[in-house]
């Protein structure tokens, strides 16, 4: 994500972010074709006057070079009167749409990027010209520059002539800055997604299905003697609109691709637009949908030549034209953008998937996963940010209770082991996070009792060391299982709504499962199942739209309320877990910090979480250790300016008498940031110049996050859709009873609790 992890924002409203008051020395150039001044005939003369003198845009023969000049007024002089009333027809009280929307991108993408940066607009024809703004980018004190022309599909007369024009103001004007462009884009997976969920989002808005619509992608058009001089604009259209398609989902019998904005007597590549809305008129197909796939602004040829022109045609013989907006302002067309800034195009056929289509043709079945009605889960949680919900009802305890009753990770396979060591309970995980503490597993056929079984197995071993008089867990059964762990695993039973990384921390309570024997078939199908409604609902909704990381959100806020500079320090990561890949990948993704500037020391060898974690730091130093207090570690510390611990493990493994003497940190300070719930160290804080933040600081920080993320109204919507998506598809056992529905009981009589009637149970 697409991709991807999500700030709270609102497409209405201000979003909070981590930017600065002080802008730093990088920037942005957005550069697209331009628009007359006004709507007027002496306007839009004088601004088709300067685009028809272009080379790039009327070749003439070898050596009459000269008179492009003269030709371009010549045109301009007769074609101004008819080009200012299609301008007239969507000129608003704003001025040109194409001006507005481009200013309104530069405002949102720079709300997209990280501190530091600034956004710069530029017209290739029109004001404000590319030279005119890069004075504006030196006198900002802008160094480093990354021009993006606003053309996915490259063409000499768009993208072309843009970048001949930024060279030559750059050589004109002697400007010292160090520029990178994004000069073809046509295959980016962002971008590709962007365009594709707009597509699906206008056509479910309108109710358009390939059952009852073509999809028809329009293209600006080129003259054919273009392609014939080498011209890779065809060929990089025809990719984009495959791409987009299939990522789209729409069959590809029901979609179909042509040009339009002709003009001259020369040849332009087919099919039109226009020729094509009529042979689908005559073919009796009674709604299309227009996507402008070379356009990511709307200007003359979407508003007025699409939706005004080409619709009163398509309307006349019988059918109804819609016209999907160009990307424009869009959010993911906004983090694409920003991906592209930060990271530069990340060509499809680099990610090594498939893509995965938006749209559902045909439904899917819901998944019915093997033994759900054995299913019982035993466990603890703090309460989430939203409260019950739709769910099963659930009991919650405090954070120093839950401390008490939660075992480090690495505990959690012999438990495991014990629990299911002489064939009672046949299989079994445990969800072991920061804020859950579950177990999640089946009986053995033979016992009489399945669901007091398991209870009192995982009271002996996973809770052992806990007092069991009054120690009060959740113990759900059947379908309120089933229920609570699809609700847990879409992240509405979390302290940042919508948190994806719990996806992550499942996965790894099957990893940890599996190293202790007790993940079997059932286990297995069981998450997978859960991870594949999590994904529907996702997409099928718009709960997909909030997707927070929980270190992300914990380091956002962190740079907003303590001001933690990340940008140009040292940073060393300690731990192999999936937090720790997680902060990786907050801090490379999100912060825009280099690889170089990361390094990381973990204990293992090999495995997947190993390869994750060696993919998330890419380029950055990493050290393989035995412990964390080899001197390796200490010296990385002593380098370091701030450390991030992602460990879990119930006690400290770095004292502050191992790094007091690393160096004076009076003089340069030492961040050390804990995500350990059990602490990672102990006594550092008392070192002058350190700065301790641990985890209950970062879970404030979380929770700031949450309620800024809760206060948008989109989000309350989303959670509605999000509840009513998973009544419907994963129903409780009792479908026409009261909701929420419970099976709560006590340790120390945990049997009683589960053998009363359903009706005493709550």
């Amino acid at each position: 994500m697409s991709s991807s992890c999500s700030s709270p924002r609102s497409d209405q409203g201000e979003q909070p972010d981590h930017r600065r008051s002080s802008w730093s020395r990088r920037g942005v150039l957005l550069i697209n074709l331009g628009t007359p001044d006004e709507s007027d005939v002496r306007s839009v003369r004088r601004y088709l006057a300067k685009f028809l003198a272009d080379p790039e845009v009327i070749h003439l023969p070898t050596g009459l070079g000269w008179l492009n000049g003269a030709l371009g007024w010549l045109i301009a002089y007769f074609r101004a009167p008819k080009s200012a009333k299609m301008y007239q027809r969507i000129w608003s009280d704003s001025g040109s749409p194409l001006e507005s929307i481009t200013t309104e991108q530069v405002r949102k993408l720079e709300s997209q990027l990280p501190d530091g940066w600034r956004v710069f607009p530029a017209m290739r024809y029109g004001r404000p010209s590319i030279a005119q703004t890069l004075r504006e980018v030196e006198a900002a004190g802008v160094e480093e520059l990354v021009v993006i022309p606003m053309y996915p599909q490259f063409s000499g007369p768009t993208t072309g002539t843009a970048l001949r024009e930024l060279y030559g103001a750059l050589h004109r004007g002697s400007h010292r800055l160090n520029v990178t462009t994004r000069n073809i884009w046509y295959d980016d997976g962002g971008y590709v997604y962007a365009q594709a969920k707009l597509i699906a989002e206008y056509a479910k808005q309108h109710q358009l299905t390939p059952e009852n619509t073509i999809l028809l992608f329009s293209a600006h058009g080129l003259p054919v003697s273009y392609v014939e001089r080498g011209d890779p604009y065809p060929a990089h259209v025809k990719r984009s609109i495959d791409l987009v398609a299939q990522r789209l989902g729409w069959p590809s019998e029901r979609w179909m691709s042509g040009y339009q904005s002709r003009f001259g007597p020369a040849k332009w590549l087919t099919p039109g637009t226009d020729h094509l809305l009529a042979e689908l008129a005559e073919r009796g197909e009674k709604r299309v949908l227009i996507c402008p796939i070379s356009f990511t602004t709307d200007c003359v040829e979407t508003l007025e030549e699409l939706d005004v022109r080409y619709r009163e045609r398509f309307e006349t013989l019988g059918g109804d034209l819609y016209l999907c907006p160009a990307l424009n302002t869009h959010k993911d067309f906004m983090a694409a953008l920003a991906g592209l800034v930060l990271k530069g195009p990340r060509p499809v056929s680099s990610w090594g998937e498939k893509l995965r289509p938006l749209l559902t043709v045909k439904p899917k079945p819901d998944p019915q996963p093997a033994n759900v009605d054995t299913l019982v889960m035993v466990g603890v949680s703090l309460a989430g940010r939203m409260g019950k919900g739709r769910g099963p009802e659930l009991v919650h305890i405090d954070g120093p209770r839950f401390l008490c009753m939660k075992k480090s990770q690495h505990e959690v396979p012999d438990a495991l082991r014990k629990i299911c060591e002489d064939g009672q309970v046949v299989e079994g995980f445990v969800w072991n996070t920061c804020h859950r503490f579950e177990f999640y597993g089946w009986a053995s056929d033979s016992g009489r009792e399945p669901e007091a079984c398991i209870v009192q197995r995982v009271r002996e071993h996973l809770f052992d060391a806990c007092d069991p008089d009054d120690l009060r867990v959740n113990v759900l059964c059947g379908t309120d299982a089933w229920q609570h762990l699809v609700r847990t695993v879409s992240g509405l039973n979390s302290g940042l709504p919508g948190d994806r990384d719990i996806v992550d921390q499942l996965q790894q309570a099957l990893n940890v499962a599996d190293r202790a024997g007790t993940a079997g078939l059932l286990t297995i199908q069981l998450i997978h199942d859960a991870m594949t409604i999590e994904d529907r609902l996702r997409e099928e909704t718009d709960w997909g739209d909030f997707d927070p990381g929980y270190c992300y959100a914990a380091m956002f806020n962190l740079v907003e309320s303590k001001q933690l500079v990340l940008s140009d320090k040292k940073l060393l990561v300690i731990g192999g877990s999936t937090t720790s890949r997680n902060i990786l990948s907050a801090l490379t993704c999100r912060f825009d910090i280099s690889t170089r500037q990361l390094t990381l020391a973990y204990r293992g060898h090999s495995g997947g979480q190993i390869k994750l974690l060696r993919k998330a730091i890419g380029n950055g130093k990493r050290l393989r250790v035995g412990s964390y207090a080899e001197p390796a570690v200490l010296k990385a510390i002593a380098d370091a300016d701030i450390v991030f611990f992602g460990i879990d493990r119930d006690e400290p493994v770095l004292s502050g008498e191992q790094i007091r003497d690393l160096r004076d940190f009076s003089a340069r300070g030492l961040t050390v940031v804990d995500f350990n719930t059990f602490h990672s160290t102990t006594g550092i804080e008392a070192i002058s110049g350190v700065t301790m933040i641990d985890a209950e600081q970062l879970d404030e920080s979380v929770q700031a996050y949450a309620s800024a993320m809760c206060d948008l109204p989109e989000f309350v919507c989303a959670v509605r859709e999000a509840e009513n998506w998973i009544v419907k598809h994963v129903p409780p056992s009792n479908v026409d009873g009261p909701m929420p529905q419970s099976c709560l009981g006590l340790f120390g009589d945990a049997a009683g609790e589960l053998s009363k009637p359903e009706a005493t149970r709550a």
